[in-house]
């Protein structure tokens, strides 16, 4: 029975040691229950990204983990907009993704989430708008480091990060001809600047 014993704790002892160098993933059923915005939390997570994930997980402004859905922007008067964040009866903020994105790659939605996660916030500033699209474009570009053929996806989401990136890249991996587009943009004209 001892000898038994013995190779039941030899046995445990391998399995533990084999699952302690497995890599778990996040949790991130506190923001979404959606199959694809899952993927992207994993994505970002996948490039370690935790300047936005931390945000996303709880530390911002509220405390509280944001909740990421898609919605049909449209119909609540956000019909050019990609994505929106806003404030939600309890206090915490939601994140609102086009449902037009359902189909892009997960990727791109990550990127989306990565600019939505700059306004927890909240200033409403033509700063902090430029902080988003910051975030996004090179989110972006990291992602299509690692893999290029991204850029080649049928997707107009795609088209936009990459015509974003384009800019940023010619001016010299600054924020120049992207910051004009906001500052010319009808969507951003009542933004402060500080």
């Amino acid at each position: 029975m001892k000898f038994m014993s013995k190779i039941v704790v030899l046995f445990s002892a391998l399995i533990l040691m084999s699952v302690s160098n497995v890599a778990l993933a996040a949790d991130f059923s506190a923001n979404t229950k959606q199959p694809v915005l899952t993927a992207a939390l994993n994505k970002l997570e996948a490039m370690n990204n935790r300047k936005v994930l931390d945000v996303i997980q709880g530390q911002n402004s509220t405390n509280k983990p944001i909740r990421i859905m898609f919605r049909n922007l449209a119909a609540l008067g956000y019909g050019t907009c990609e994505a929106v964040t806003a404030k939600t009866a309890d206090g915490g903020l939601v994140i609102l993704i086009s449902s037009n994105y359902k189909t892009a790659p997960v990727e791109a939605v990550a990127c989306l989430i990565a600019h939505e996660s700059v306004h927890h916030e909240n200033t409403k500033t033509y700063e902090e708008e430029v902080r988003a699209w910051t975030m996004e474009v090179q989110t972006w570009m990291s992602f299509t480091q690692y893999n290029p053929s991204l850029k080649t996806a049928d997707s107009k989401l795609v088209k936009r990060l990459n015509y974003l990136s384009k800019l940023y890249t010619k001016d010299g991996n600054q924020m120049t001809s992207i910051a004009n587009l906001i500052a010319t943009n009808p969507a951003y004209s009542s933004l402060k600047r500080s």
